[in-house]
């Protein structure tokens, strides 16, 4: 019997992503990714995606709150007030506009996170931290896993920060630090500090120009640092799941027909929105071919 004839899915799936990888020129990122817990990957989108993301932003925050918020201009004062939760993170952006589809489905970042939480990984959710100045703004560093400690030796989540205004320190970058998936826990207290008091020395800035992206693995600690300058950071953060994992977002049976029609033929836009789940039955039973779809392994 040939190696090749013993192969398990698992196998196949790893060889298929590493080909990939290879193909797009990112093999300096994996080793980016193993020994800092992130990688990043530059000019991933156009300036035609940067420009349609973020119209589609500024009308989801005006359609919260009746403001046009100028993201040059903006002050710490445009947040003080009742608007400010319909402003600080903006879920669910995948049907607002098409951009948001092209941006799920960048080739190049969507290698890495199969690479990290495999072929059969959903879409957790898709949404944008839309981050003004001042402390208020600062998000401490913290692990995306969730669950027991010490994390397990895989990764259950990835997550992929695209940023569509220019990445600083001053301007409220997001922080990393690196290596920190390797210790397979959160943070404690006095490590999850990026107080302009208590800052964790180890903690970087994401040093990203729009178009960037950073994509990291669940286990590493992040957060983000305060904006000190006038004006709006806008991301657009596309968390990725493994197959088992509960997603934050619902999209299974809910995706709109004319995105679907977009998608008829590729499976793998329609497998990150649940379509190959086969839990969550009612009356009807499970259905045994999606079970048959279940991943065997890290990579399939």
């Amino acid at each position: 019997m040939s190696a090749q004839a013993i192969e398990s899915p698992d196998q196949k799936a790893l060889a298929r992503t590493l080909s990939a990888i290879d193909r797009l020129g990112l093999n300096e990122n994996l080793i980016e990714l193993d020994a800092q817990g992130y990688t990043t990957i530059r000019g991933v989108l156009s300036e035609d995606q940067i420009a349609r993301a973020k119209e589609a932003l500024l009308n989801r925050v005006e359609e919260n709150t009746g403001n046009r918020v100028d993201i040059d201009t903006a002050t710490g004062d445009d947040f003080q007030s009742a608007m400010r939760t319909s402003m600080d993170y903006l879920p669910y952006m995948l049907y607002d506009d098409e951009v948001f589809e092209e941006i799920l489905m960048a080739e190049k970042p969507l290698a890495i996170v199969s690479y990290i939480v495999g072929e059969s990984c959903l879409l957790s959710s898709i949404g944008c931290h839309f981050k003004a100045p001042g402390a208020t703004g600062v998000v401490p560093l913290h692990a995306d896993t969730a669950g027991p400690q010490p994390f397990s030796t895989y990764a259950q989540t990835a997550n992929v920060n695209y940023a569509l205004t220019p990445y600083s320190r001053e301007a409220g970058a997001t922080a990393l630090v690196p290596g920190s998936h390797k210790k397979a826990r959160q943070p404690t207290p006095a490590e999850s500090s990026l107080s302009n008091e208590q800052c964790n020395p180890a903690a970087v800035p994401a040093d990203l120009a729009p178009g960037d992206c950073v994509v990291w693995h669940g286990h590493t600690w992040h957060g983000s640092f305060e904006r000190q300058i006038p004006g709006i950071r806008m991301n657009l953060a596309v968390y990725f799941a493994r197959h088992h994992i509960q997603t934050q977002e619902r999209h299974k049976e809910v995706i709109p027909e004319e995105v679907l029609k977009r998608h008829a033929n590729d499976e793998r836009f329609k497998r990150l929105l649940a379509g190959s789940v086969a839990y969550g039955w009612q009356r009807e039973g499970p259905n045994y071919a999606e079970m048959g779809l279940s991943p065997t392994g890290w990579y399939d």
